[in-house]
């Protein structure tokens, strides 16, 4: 009996060392699958942020930044960074909650309702909501190893549409659930600077998502999806020529949050940001202070990002008909202890001056409340600052 119990205790600590041991690689920073692409030929690699980025991130994190546990794995060697592992294709159909003619324009004789809302036109209702009929943009595959997201509902906030405005990064501090998933499923807390000409899109998005076709297992982690002019379908983390470019030697798209929240318990958050390096004009990724990597500026919006997203985003990998709990699994509340949030959200104007964002300026967008839902809390208090809370636990959903 002894002897079983020992092999039974080995076997589960070799499975669990070959699971440490494939979360990720370490590659050369100069050779990874990022830099082999043509348009970055004589890309010079940025390894830390600028001056004027460091001083924008300083000025728009308060104190509660530094507490916040940036915690990552085991550190690459010096000149090598890692690069996770999927357990599956690095590619999917671009998920986005609006559809395109050929000319650009936007499908609206399906839509149910969909009109602006401003601020003082709100103050007499608790939550009014922009919906639609979702429709995926379809786009031709670029590769047989792709997967298709099926389900796709959100409960976001937005900024207005045919805004000349331009962003030049986006920030949030972002609480850690894990609502359960079944295989085939997601469910993103998520923030997407996107910039559109034409029928063309490009985006990125990033936060913290539990994704079972994707990373083969339930857990949080950090996620980044892209897309550019000539990568349409997108793709996420660190894998894709031309794409994101990994520095940061332990912290990195695809690894895993431990520590989770618990609704009425303890909380755990984290702090990421995209914002545009004013020097390099790059766009890069940070946690609080710290850079994990950036987008270069060879293939990703020159002239910043035409719309900006918050919210809440679940799926599945596969048609089938039920939909993902999405946040904490419940409608949000005003109840921050009980519901899934994100905090503090914040762009980047022009000028690169960090603000809060314009209630003003905002409209919600949930595809199917009796499923999902979003609440914008504004202004809370001086450390929440801005904040929203979403979530709700999905089922058979209407598109």
């Amino acid at each position: 009996m002894l002897f079983s119990l020992c092999f039974i205790c080995l076997t589960c600590l070799a499975t669990s060392t070959l699971n440490q041991e494939t979360e990720f690689e370490c590659v050369s920073m100069y050779t990874q699958s990022a830099l082999q692409h043509p348009q970055m030929k004589n890309h010079q690699i940025q390894t830390k942020p600028s001056r004027e980025l460091l001083s924008m991130l300083s000025t728009s994190n308060d104190d509660t930044i530094t507490k916040i546990v940036s915690e990552g794995s085991e550190e690459c060697p010096k000149g090598q960074v890692p690069i996770h592992n999927p357990k599956t294709s690095v590619t999917n159909n671009f998920i986005y909650p609006q559809q395109f003619t050929k000319e650009g324009r936007l499908l609206r004789q399906d839509r149910r309702v969909y009109k602006r809302i401003k601020n003082k036109q709100r103050t007499k209702t608790k939550n009014i909501h922009i919906y639609s009929s979702m429709l995926s943009q379809k786009y031709k595959k670029h590769t047989s190893k792709g997967f298709r997201e099926y389900n796709q509902h959100y409960a976001i906030i937005k900024t207005f549409e045919n805004t000349t405005k331009k962003w030049h990064g986006a920030q949030g501090l972002f609480d850690i659930n894990k609502p359960r998933m079944g295989q085939q499923q997601y469910s993103k807390a998520w923030i997407w600077l996107n910039y559109i000409q034409g029928n063309v899109m490009s985006s990125i998005q990033f936060g913290v998502a539990v994704h079972t076709r994707l990373y083969g297992d339930d857990r949080p982690r950090l996620t980044t999806l892209w897309m550019a002019e000539k990568q349409q379908n997108g793709c996420y983390n660190a894998l894709c020529p031309g794409g994101y470019v990994q520095v940061h030697k332990s912290i990195y798209p695809g690894m895993v949050y431990h520590k989770v929240s618990v609704p009425g318990g303890e909380h755990h958050t984290v702090h990421l940001s995209v914002a545009e390096d004013p020097v390099t004009k790059n766009w890069v990724l940070t946690t609080g202070t710290k850079m994990i990597g950036y987008w270069p500026r060879e293939t990703y919006m020159a002239e910043g990002a035409s719309e900006v997203y918050f919210g809440g985003f679940a799926g599945t990998s596969m048609a089938q008909t039920l939909s993902p709990p999405m946040g904490t699994g419940d409608f949000p509340t005003k109840d921050l202890t009980r519901s899934s949030f994100i905090k503090q959200l914040k762009y980047v104007l022009p000028d690169y001056t960090v603000v809060d964002i314009n209630s003003n300026e905002i409209e919600y967008y949930a595809n199917d409340p009796n499923c999902y839902n979003v609440m914008f809390l504004k202004y809370v208090d001086f450390d929440s600052r801005e904040t929203l809370t979403f979530g709700g636990p999905g089922g058979h959903c209407r598109l």
